[in-house]
């Protein structure tokens, strides 16, 4: 009975010093990080080509270009939206929606 007794206190014990509770996990928010043309340029520029270095995506997809002239722009090639945000940003992603001003919206998990 005894033996009982000590463990008893020895177990409240070490539960009121906090080495028997166990924590509340932590949150995860999922938020939107935007990004406009010249940003997706760096992913352009980096993975797309090199001269590449402003990127819209447009309704068929993201699209890099080079600007010549002051308002003609060379088509350099196509990219994939959720690998140009996981260029772009160090966070988990879920998705890669177009965004305003054919700019690029990564939904991400911090």
């Amino acid at each position: 009975m005894l033996r009982r007794v000590f463990t008893f206190i020895a177990t409240a014990a070490l539960a009121s010093a906090g080495f028997l509770s166990t924590a509340a996990p932590a949150q995860a928010a999922i938020v939107d990080i935007p990004f406009g043309p010249l940003s997706i340029g760096e992913y352009c520029a980096a993975k797309i080509h090199p001269d590449a270095w402003i990127g819209f995506y447009e309704a068929s997809g993201l699209r890099c270009y080079t600007p010549s002239g002051s308002s003609t722009l060379i088509f350099r090639g196509t990219g994939d939206p959720y690998l140009a945000c996981k260029h772009l940003t160090a966070d988990v992603i879920m998705a890669a929606l177009r965004g305003p001003s054919d700019g690029i919206i990564c939904r991400a998990v911090r």
